[in-house]
């Protein structure tokens, strides 16, 4: 048996080195401009590895881009149109929807340079409210950049809409259990807005929001994904950690949210108007929902509603405490004032 051995030799050779990539916006080459960001730190592997442990990651509900109303805050390419026309709505349903991610709220390759890292332009200034457009919220410090938050973590207005909110007699007829604020209420809160004044006097205001803003104490310092940067988290149960670290600058010697007995108070609180809501037979306690086929009173429904803009902030009172307690205590009054 006999074997053919064929040799091949190579007939080509590395050409000359390519012109570099082209200058950023500084005048860099595209080297220098890439490794402000994408260098040997570990800056930006924390920053992916701590969002990646967010809700915002981790609770993904991007489906919800089919629905125009719902895609700017269910999906980035939603939330980047609605900065530029300055809508509620998309113009079209968002299907091959990304999730709320650096892109959504940093300007990532705008520039190629440290740039980058700033928000989005038109996310951090004032905008109107969605429950009342003739509501203009503007949490201004640091920055605004707040506000990037507020326009998603706000009230959205509901069907029927309550145009009397302290009438006994006039009533309404909600047809779906889901009426009310919907989810994320956390900016309102914040700014002291959306519920329904229906006392005597106005709402009291704790003003955190012009000492701290969001990124303040969400992204205070970090542990590991668990807490702090950009996991956005503020606590984690299953570690028994609270992040107060933000907290102890102006709450000395904080070890816990429940600063002077405030979240005990206020968790007394919603479990009183909870006992009064269902009482009525308002509330389902079982889905916490508004029960239907029955019509309400307008004030009745505004205290409802008031209970569920506290009960989608989930802060028990961090947020605002005297405009927390203030909702909640009107609606107890106007309960007892009832006989319940």
């Amino acid at each position: 048996m006999s074997f053919t051995v064929l040799f091949f030799n190579s007939c080509t050779k590395e050409g000359p080195q390519g012109p570099p990539g082209a200058a950023g916006s500084d005048g860099k080459d595209a080297n220098s401009n890439c490794i402000q960001c994408h260098n040997w730190s570990d800056s930006l592997v924390t920053k992916i590895f701590q969002y990646n442990a967010s809700r915002h990651a981790t609770g993904s509900t991007t489906g919800e881009g089919a629905q125009t109303a719902c895609a700017p805050c269910h999906t980035s390419q939603g939330f980047l149109e609605v900065l530029t026309t300055g809508k509620d709505t998309t113009n079209a349903p968002v299907y091959d929807a990304a999730p709320i991610n650096c892109r959504t709220c940093h300007k990532i390759h705008n520039t190629y340079s440290s740039d980058d890292w700033a928000l989005q332009n038109n996310a951090v200034i004032a905008f109107n409210a969605k429950y009342d457009p003739s509501v203009s919220i503007d949490l201004n410090f640091n920055g605004g950049s707040s506000n990037l938050c507020a326009r998603c973590h706000q009230a959205l207005r509901t069907t029927p809409w309550l145009t009397n909110p302290t009438s006994i007699t006039d009533s309404l007829e909600p047809t779906s259990s889901l009426w009310g604020p919907h989810n994320g209420t956390q900016g309102l809160i914040l700014a002291g807005k959306g519920a329904f004044e229906i006392g005597a006097t106005a709402f009291g205001q704790t003003d955190h929001k012009s000492h701290v803003s969001c990124a303040s104490c969400h992204q205070a310092l970090a542990r590991g994904n668990v807490v702090g940067g950009h996991s956005l988290w503020m606590s984690n149960e299953v570690e028994n950690i609270q992040n107060v670290s933000a907290c102890i600058a102006c709450h000395s010697g904080a070890t816990s949210f429940d600063v002077g007995g405030k979240q005990t108070e206020i968790a007394g609180l919603i479990k009183e108007l909870k006992t009064k809501l269902a009482i009525a037979n308002m509330l389902d306690t079982n889905t916490m929902l508004l029960k239907t086929g029955k019509k309400y009173s307008q004030k009745q429904l505004a205290v409802y509603w008031n209970f569920m803009m506290v009960e989608a902030d989930r802060s028990l009172g961090v947020h605002n405490y005297l405009y927390t307690h203030d909702v909640l205590q009107s609606g107890i009054n106007y309960f007892r004032s009832r006989g319940y």
